[in-house]
């Protein structure tokens, strides 16, 4: 999709179709808008009157009018209030507007900025939501083809130096890429996207990009003490692959190390899943495909702090070969590990990914999870849950999600919590029942952090939206890559708690 910042009124749309906001204030709250609604013989306003038109968010309206000689297509979208304009309200806006293009077969359009949110965050947040918006999950489709993609989308400004927002439009691209490259590997199926092909497209990101990659197999996971990650992967003929890639910035900088779950299917193993959604569990490689965008934006914008990504690939299956619940795991720390449950996999694969990540260097830490549906009782499909060791460094994240317009939510974690993963016989049980399911999860995790500042994702919520939305299509969301793309900048241009 090309990108263009075009300068000046609704006149300067190269294209027959414009997209406007509507703000609860009306039209006269918006000079665009107000300018159209002059040349259209008040049409706007008088449609918004009428209630054919909407500020409600994402609601959609069209109006058609004549101007100099040709026909104009209007296509009108609600965005609220103006105090409620955020980057959530403009990512979501403009990705409404490509999508809506998209399903009426429109290649070329102009969407308008509101004159008085111009600023490079919101122009960034309408970019990402475009590319989020462009985006298809009918891959393997043979009939009903998705809808064209938006091939060139017009960015509409009053100011006169479209030029200064290029760096805006060049940095959102980058994002936008990245997230539609985790969403197309999230929406791989587990035939296809084994982990070994996971690893092999991470090493073509890796070349690409300039990144060293490396990839280990199952006899150096053995020799390394991996036991957690091999011990999910056993009941699969699929073998484990642990993935590293590093980008570096410079020797005396810190090293973030970014850790994703990467169980490319999970059936449960022999605590098996039932049935029904269980085919939504070759997505649960979510946090590895995470990780995967966020180190291919990283390779690109070139932040100055060193980053490690660790990709944990794993398939949970069951076999006669497979864990079964009483079985003793050792962990890469050394650490022994009681499985109570075969299907709490996740944790298993992040303990030594965080082990491995802090043997690389990384001086902080954030793991991303499809982890438990805990998480996703206690905060919906709304927000990501995010637990940590280190308020300075959570907050560091937290900022990094409101910068991109992804919404967290901070949970507790405490000492008691790690009472619930007692174990008669091991260092540590896998399971801590059903009471507080998404903190014990963090806790178990925690135990394989050592002192380094650690911040956990749990994405299990956020990683895939169940429903058709105005702006996104049902399926994968590339959730964290942005957040995780942004913090590795903010580090590099504050340092790190």
């Amino acid at each position: 999709m090309q990108v263009n910042i075009v300068s000046g009124g609704s006149e300067a749309a190269s294209t027959g179709t414009l997209v406007v906001p509507i703000f609860e204030e009306g039209t006269a709250s918006e000079p665009t808008l107000e300018a159209l609604d002059a040349q259209t013989g008040g049409a706007l306003s008088q449609s918004l009157e009428s209630g054919r038109l909407s500020h409600k968010p994402n609601k959609v309206g069209a109006v058609v009018f004549a101007q100099d000689g040709a026909t104009r297509h209007v296509l009108a979208i609600g965005v609220g209030s103006r105090e409620d304009w955020n980057t959530t309200r403009a990512r979501k806006y403009c990705g409404t507007a490509v999508r809506q293009s998209r399903g009426l077969g429109i290649t070329l359009v102009t969407v308008v900025v509101p004159e008085a949110c111009e600023a490079a965050s919101t122009v960034a947040a309408m970019i990402h939501g475009a590319y989020v918006a462009n985006f298809s999950t009918g891959t393997y489709k043979t009939r009903d083809k998705p809808d064209p993609d938006v091939e060139t989308l017009g960015l509409l400004v009053s100011g006169d130096e479209p030029g200064s927002l290029e760096r805006a439009v060049e940095h959102a691209t980058v994002i936008g890429e990245a997230t539609n490259l985790a969403r197309s590997l999230a929406n791989e199926p587990g035939n296809r996207l084994t982990p070994n092909e996971f690893a092999d497209r991470a090493e073509q990101v890796a070349l690409a990009g300039g990144l060293d990659y490396h990839a280990m197999d199952e006899n150096e996971l053995e020799e390394r003490g991996y036991g957690a990650l091999l011990g999910v992967s056993q009941g699969s003929r699929q073998p484990a692959r642990m993935v590293t890639l590093r980008y570096l910035a410079g020797p005396d900088a810190p090293t973030i190390g970014f850790v994703g779950k990467g169980v490319t299917f999970d059936s449960g193993g022999i605590s098996i899943k039932p049935a029904d959604r269980m085919h939504l569990m070759k997505g649960d490689m979510s946090g590895a495909a995470a990780v995967l965008g966020a180190m291919q934006a990283v390779a690109h914008l070139k932040p100055k702090v060193n980053v490690v990504g660790v990709l944990c690939l794993s398939e949970n299956l069951p076999d006669g070969a497979a864990m079964k619940p009483g079985d003793i795991l050792v962990a890469g720390n050394g650490m022994t590990i009681e499985i109570l449950n075969t299907d709490a996999e996740g944790r298993l694969v992040l303990a030594d990914g965080l082990v491995h990540a802090r043997s690389q260097g990384a001086t902080h830490l954030v793991d991303v999870a499809t982890l438990t549906g805990a998480c996703v009782v206690a905060l919906g499909t709304i927000n990501t849950g995010v637990f940590a060791s280190s308020t300075p460094w959570a907050d560091m994240l937290l900022r990094a999600a409101e910068h991109t317009g992804e919404t967290m939510w901070r949970m507790p974690i405490s000492p008691e919590y790690r009472e619930q993963m007692d174990s008669n016989i091991a260092d540590i049980a896998n399971a801590g029942g059903r009471e507080g399911g998404a903190i014990s999860a963090a806790t178990f995790l925690q135990e394989f952090t050592g002192d380094v500042p650690w911040v956990h994702l749990d994405i299990a919520g956020t990683a895939r939206t169940s429903k058709s939305l105005p702006y996104m299509e049902q399926g994968p969301t590339g959730v964290a890559v942005a957040t995780l793309t942004r913090l590795a900048e903010s580090v590099g241009e504050d340092g790190a708690p």
